[in-house]
């Protein structure tokens, strides 16, 4: 296995109390994730489908942890590549910097690939949460 890392900053134009919020409300998911088709909170895990490479898949996401406005962090429990994406959110000037990590265990020669293409859907998909927020 290998570890992926992916990580991304952005700033949002809005306070970090509405980027936490909108980012924590998994009912706002398949607005701003690609590929996700629901997601639902049930007992501080969120369970979600998604088409991933054509292929449905359904996950079931912890909630490590979570202090509003500043830390999110979710921890796939189900899912064949485990993962950890952790969001880091800051006052900025005028608006919240948005740090966000993702860490999944790869097995070997997938890894760099999987990583390049899991990287540029995550910019599209913080792109686009941006882009909702501060329109």
């Amino acid at each position: 296995m290998d570890l992926v890392r992916a990580e991304l900053a952005i700033e949002i134009a809005r306070t970090p109390e509405e980027v936490f919020s909108y980012l924590t409300d998994v009912s706002n998911l398949p607005n701003w994730q690609a590929g996700v088709k629901s997601a639902t909170l049930r007992d501080g895990r969120i369970e979600e489908s998604r088409s991933l490479l054509g292929r449905e898949l359904n996950t079931t996401l912890e909630i490590v942890e979570q202090e509003a406005p500043r830390l999110f962090t979710l921890r796939a429990l189900d899912s064949p590549v485990p993962f950890t994406v952790r969001h880091e959110l800051e006052p900025a000037e005028g608006g919240t910097q948005l740090r966000v990590t993702a860490d999944g265990d790869v097995p070997g020669l997938a890894a760099g690939l999987l990583a390049r293409r899991a990287e540029k859907q995550f910019r599209k998909d913080f792109e686009r949460l941006k882009a909702i927020l501060e329109s």
